[in-house]
């Protein structure tokens, strides 16, 4: 992972775990309810406006992304936790040479 995607991370109070058999990086992310059977929450990467060169507007909005396909399956779960970052968000951070997802916090129960 890209320095400047830890930092961000480091910004957002958030830390990370390193899978190095799956070559997988997981992020804890809190979340919120969203209708009956969604989750949201705010992406620490993707933000609302992007300059011509990539980088973020420094009083932009981060991104909200929706998890869950408004119902949960057989087992109860929300759904696979595969990221829905933008592409320009994606090349700022780094983060397509990587393998990242993240990890649906709330209520103190993992989703």
């Amino acid at each position: 992972m890209l320095q400047k995607a830890i930092e961000q991370l480091i910004k957002k109070n958030l830390k990370y775990e390193y899978d190095v058999s799956n070559d997988l990086y997981t992020i804890p992310v809190p979340v919120i309810k969203w209708k009956d059977n969604q989750l949201a929450f705010d992406c620490p990467f993707c933000h609302t406006n992007y300059k011509i060169n990539g980088e973020p507007y420094k009083r932009c909005y981060f991104k909200t992304h929706i998890h869950g396909l408004c119902k949960k399956d057989s087992d109860g779960n929300y759904g696979v936790r595969t990221p829905h970052c933008d592409k320009k968000s994606k090349n700022y951070w780094g983060l397509n040479e990587i393998n990242y997802e993240f990890k649906l916090i709330g209520n103190n129960m993992i989703y």
